[in-house]
């Protein structure tokens, strides 16, 4: 369903832009400004689901390392009994 939004008090500078943008684009502002906004959502949902894929691939990484058994320590050398002086 297509519904009207109305933006009050816009900068001018905004509205410059998206003007300039439309003419580049060959859309009314209208339809420039619906491209943009939907523009802007796509890349915030694609960015927010990368930031979680990233999350989930670093928790599934440090879970396997946990799985693994931590490496042996290197032993100090042992002191000889009886030391001398």
């Amino acid at each position: 369903m297509n519904d009207d939004l109305f933006i009050k008090r816009m900068p001018l500078v905004i509205k410059e832009l998206i003007g300039r943008e439309a003419a580049q684009n060959h859309r009314s502002v209208n339809q420039e400004a619906i491209a943009l906004l939907e523009e802007a959502l796509l890349h915030r949902v694609e960015t927010r689901h990368a930031h979680r894929r990233s999350a989930l691939a670093t928790l599934a990484s440090y879970a396997a390392e946990s799985e693994t058994p931590p490496p042996p320590r290197p032993q100090a050398p042992q002191q000889m009994a009886g030391g001398g002086g």
